[in-house]
């Protein structure tokens, strides 16, 4: 991967690597491959849709049929903040998360990942347009910051009732400031 370059691409011109990579990951223990497609969205990729088909089928050519192994689609965020902090609307937020979930469910996704959110309402956009578009099992993790909040505030036991309100399936925390602050 070139400095630059979007590592999603690579599921069309590179899938072979990726799919190298997911084997690895299997080959190591892991039962849940997270597809290449955490940057993707219909707001910066054209051929979005591709893109996610393409990801996910490098994950089922990874697990070949394995039994107990499962294709996750992954939807990180959107990269824009949401009003009043930035200029995307909650409602066009669900937009763009639900078309990621339909192409990922049209591509065979067997759960979703919602990873790596730092915002409380686009994480709610994100899990309402997962539910509303899917049945699919929904995992979800956020970052906080050293303060143990969100960027826009929130801090993990709001976000727990927020998440278990929605009834996702799995909840947890990532990133941001290694294992011994988290």
């Amino acid at each position: 991967l070139k400095a630059g370059e979007a590592p999603e691409i690579w599921n069309l011109t590179n899938p072979d690597k990726i799919t190298e990579i997911h084997k690895a990951y299997l080959e190591a223990g892991a039962d849940i491959i997270t597809s290449n497609t955490f940057g993707v969205n219909c707001e910066k990729y054209e051929n979005f849709a591709e893109l996610i088909e393409a990801g996910i089928s490098c994950v089922k050519n990874a697990i070949n049929g394995k039994a107990e192994k499962f294709a996750a689609l992954d939807i990180g965020p959107t990269g824009r903040l949401l009003e009043p902090l930035g200029d995307l609307s909650f409602q066009r937020a669900v937009e763009i998360f639900a078309e990621n979930v339909k192409a990922g469910v049209k591509a065979g996704a067997d759960l979703i990942i919602i990873e790596t959110m730092n915002d409380s309402l686009e994480t709610k956009a994100a899990v309402l347009a997962a539910k509303e578009n899917s049945s699919l099992p929904v995992f979800v993790t956020n970052v906080y910051d050293e303060g143990g909040n969100l960027m826009t505030g929130a801090d993990p036991l709001a976000m727990v009732a927020m998440l278990e309100g929605l009834r996702v399936d799995a909840l947890g925390l990532n990133c941001s400031l290694g294992p011994d602050k988290m």
